[in-house]
């Protein structure tokens, strides 16, 4: 079972893979491009430039934090986040 989920894209529009990763309950380290910042709230995700330098600092951090992360709720908010009611309400 993981805790993190990595995303190294260089470019990104919206990047499916980080919500179904946090719809599992994963916590987020992404490079920061294209519309990725946009996808889930920034208490669900850390963020890096797209270089490995970057990555490596940001995922240590991510690390480190790995026991404050809520699994379930991280499941429970995608899911209000993304439902088709809410996005139907948002267009």
């Amino acid at each position: 079972r993981g805790h993190i989920f990595l995303n190294c894209s260089l470019t990104e529009s919206f990047c499916i893979a980080i919500l179904e990763a946090a719809c599992c309950g994963l916590f987020v380290v992404s490079t920061r491009v294209g519309g990725v910042p946009e996808v889930l709230p920034p208490d669900m995700m850390r963020f890096a430039e797209p270089n490995a330098g970057a990555l490596l600092v940001a995922l240590g951090a991510a690390i480190a934090e790995a026991t404050e992360f809520d699994p379930v709720g991280f499941h429970a908010r995608v899911r209000g986040m993304y439902s088709w009611t809410d996005v139907a309400e948002r267009t």
